[in-house]
């Protein structure tokens, strides 16, 4: 579900990473609008024509609608719920590393003889937790956006297949 360099490379290149897949899950949202209306059109055109021969609600495209909507919907769930535990794992390491980070420091303080060795201790602290917050909300986000896109994406396969059937007559 993640992307195969979560949790690997520099921050920045992450982050850029998590935009990336963002925006193109807001790319898909738009298409999915325009692919819906499109839908829409086409099936309301065909239920008004239908109107005057009722033979014509036999047509599959009537049963279709239903079905591909629960499919879509089976589908995003299994991909949301599947993702969801990388989505837990993201929150344990992130409270575990500032946990991990603080009693790293209790011990460290425990053991110092001097004022330098108590500053060398807080500097460490310092730097070990907010490099585990830095690396530990990254994936958090790269986990939110793998959720969004995969939660999405049965939908928006579904909708755009629609549209292209249905223009084509």
């Amino acid at each position: 579900m993640a992307q195969d360099t979560a949790g690997n490379g520099h921050p920045v290149e992450r982050l850029s990473a998590v935009a990336d897949q963002l925006a193109k899950t807001s790319l898909r949202s738009g298409e999915m609008g325009v692919a819906a209306a499109q839908t829409i059109g086409y099936r309301t055109a065909m239920m008004t024509a239908a109107l005057s021969n009722p033979i014509d609600f036999a047509n599959p495209e009537f049963i279709r609608m239903g079905s591909e909507k629960i499919e879509a919907a089976v589908e995003a769930f299994h991909a949301v719920a599947t993702g969801i535990s990388e989505f837990g794992a993201a929150w344990v390491t992130m409270v575990t590393k500032q946990t991990e980070a603080a009693a790293v420091t209790v011990g460290g303080l425990a053991s110092c003889r001097n004022p330098m060795e108590i500053v060398d201790v807080q500097q460490r602290l310092l730097a070990d937790a907010m490099d585990a917050g830095i690396h530990a909300s990254l994936r958090l986000v790269e986990a939110t956006a793998a959720l969004t896109a995969a939660g999405l994406n049965p939908a928006y396969r579904k909708v755009r297949a629609n549209a292209r059937r249905l223009s084509r007559g």
